[in-house]
């Protein structure tokens, strides 16, 4: 991609193409007319993610779960796809992770379509079952590597990009495997520099009930990069860290299954003291909030934050949905209000998703019924972002669980940000009404053309892709930025853009980590009519505080750890 500095030059050509806003007969923008539309087939995206397996023909098929009646339970939550441009051409890639063949490498050509690039890179010859993935710079040389989970086998997979010469799997010898002899039941993993010497860490969870694979160890694990000395090169120190999962205290059961539940995880800085904090969904009451003490360690403070409340737990996303200028928490659980199927009346114990609101001082209220987004049917991945680029965070998630009795179709949830902390359920007049198994979800700008796109990943069915075609939206920022004192890829630095007549927004690089997977980790702002902003960023490891002024709409940013100008970017 062509880096360009911020001349005035730039900056006229920038105004001269940015996005025009609608307007109706008053000089008012219109209302926008959030629209997504299914591009599937189109952009190439035609595979199964699984043919689904009969009863008796299960990765764990001599056991089954007396308490659900199901069977294929490992395998029945699985479906990951993560967003990163591998190949450095300014164009959001995708890998898709598969039980019954390769995982799929698919390079975005930039005009909404993908090329398989499976074998070219290398990855065609990894057949595995494969579940969770995330993209990251572990050793900090510009490019992104690639961690995937698997299920029922014994280790997971780390892959360390090489350019043109493809990728190099390499989990063993850098202490990525988890091989411990057992079987491995992997869900989502997250990239995060939790200790801030300017290397990626990696946490990685498991749902491990014992039924399936009896007494066996934990695969929920941080692994910290051995940075300079090694790098990327990891060494596991859960234990020292203080964040083992095994044998925590359920908040919502007073009986417990034996083993750990975790399906995702994310670092994200919320209680804003620079440092990146561990937080983990978990099942059955086992979701964890730990606070990072700046020395290494971290402090379990999840009952004194008033979080882990769901007793479901499956995704998390992060955003400043009431935009106070904190980070705010969703959980995806499921709601099911009789004993059949999710969503139906009668008496019954899933009581749903979780909002949780920041209110600083590392205490969080539940605005779940406030905000009117509990109702999620039987979730799993969900995303914060601005479909209509309005400037406040809409809510996405998908859902499904088919294998369960009485189960009915239930279509994926968005909900539009009302501005004033509660949402609108508008799921079927936009578009984004997938009935299948939906497991994964991320958001992406796929065509680089200033709106967020987003694809699901439906378990033993195809993925649905989603272009977003919405009218009268209004202008955008996108940043990406690089870190020199920091990790390269900047996860964790916040950046607050300010706009004219709009309170300040906040995101937070690789807080979009969501589950089984990663959305594009470009940060996007939507503008409303603002033509021009200023913007300030705060890198983790350096510190450093740098802000800038008079940054034109609809434009792409790198910015790099204390550069005194941004660039942009043009793929």
């Amino acid at each position: 991609m062509r880096l360009l500095p911020i001349t005035a030059a730039a900056l006229a050509l920038i105004v001269a193409i940015g996005l025009v806003v609608t307007l109706d007969g008053g000089g008012v923008p219109a209302q926008p007319a959030t629209r997504f539309v299914d591009t599937t087939e189109r952009a190439g995206l035609d595979f199964l993610q699984h043919e689904v397996s009969p009863r008796g023909e299960c990765l764990f098929d001599d056991v089954q779960i007396p308490e659900t009646g199901t069977f294929c339970d490992a395998e029945r939550m699985t479906g990951g796809a993560a967003a990163g441009d591998f190949d450095g051409d300014g164009y959001v890639d995708l890998v898709i992770t598969r039980l019954d063949d390769h995982d799929l490498l698919l390079r975005n050509r930039g005009d909404g379509t993908f090329e398989d690039a499976t074998r070219a890179w290398g990855l065609d010859d990894f057949r595995e079952a494969t579940n969770g993935a995330v993209w990251g710079d572990i050793d900090n040389d510009g490019d992104l590597d690639l961690f995937i989970t698997t299920v029922g086998g014994l280790r997971h997979w780390l892959f360390v990009n090489e350019g043109r010469r493809g990728f190099v799997e390499a989990a063993v010898e850098r202490g990525a495997a988890l091989d411990t002899g057992d079987r491995r039941i992997g869900f989502s993993a997250s990239f995060g520099d939790y200790d801030g010497d300017g290397w990626i860490d990696l946490h990685v969870t498991e749902w491990r009930p014992s039924q399936l694979v009896g007494e066996a160890s934990t695969g929920v694990r941080l692994l910290r990069n051995r940075g300079a000395a090694a790098p990327g090169h990891f060494e596991d120190v859960t234990m020292q860290a203080g964040v083992n999962m095994v044998g925590v205290v359920s908040q919502t059961q007073d009986t417990l299954t034996d083993g750990t539940f975790a399906f995702a995880s994310g670092f994200v800085d919320l209680d804003g003291d620079g440092l990146l904090d561990l937080t983990v969904a978990s099942d059955f009451g086992t979701t964890r909030l730990f606070w990072n003490d700046g020395d290494g360690t971290f402090t379990d403070g999840t009952v004194a934050a008033w979080v882990g409340t769901a007793q479901n737990a499956m995704g998390l996303t992060f955003g400043d949905y009431d935009l106070d200028g904190d980070f705010d928490w969703f959980v995806t659980s499921v709601y099911q209000r009789s004993s059949g199927s999710p969503g139906t009346d009668g008496p019954g114990p899933r009581d749903g998703n979780r909002l949780y609101r920041n209110e600083g001082d590392r205490r969080f209220s539940d605005r779940t019924d406030t905000a009117g987004v509990r109702n999620g049917g039987w979730g799993w991945g969900a995303a914060f972002f601005d479909a209509e680029n309005d400037g406040d965070l809409d809510l996405v998630m998908t859902n499904g669980m088919e294998m369960m009795p009485g189960h009915d179709a239930d279509s994926t949830r968005y909900w539009e940000n009302d501005g004033a902390g509660a949402f609108r359920g508008r799921s079927t007049d936009t578009g984004l009404d997938d009935q299948e198994d939906g497991k994964g979800l991320l958001v992406l700008d796929l065509e680089n053309d200033g709106d967020l796109d987003v694809l699901v990943l439906n378990n033993g069915a195809r993925p649905l892709l989603y272009r977003n075609d919405s009218v009268a939206v209004g202008n955008w920022l996108r940043v990406s930025a690089e870190g020199v004192q920091s990790n390269r890829g900047g996860l964790g630095a916040r950046v607050t853009v300010y706009a004219p007549g709009m309170p300040p927004q906040v995101r937070q690089v690789g807080a979009a980590t969501h589950f089984l997977g990663q959305s594009d980790e470009r940060l996007h702002f939507g503008l409303g009519a603002a033509e021009r902003v200023s913007l300030e960023i705060h890198w983790p490891a350096s510190g450093l505080r740098t802000r800038y002024e008079n940054i034109p709409a609809n434009t792409w940013l790198l910015i790099r750890e204390g550069a005194p100008t941004p660039k942009v970017l043009t793929p």
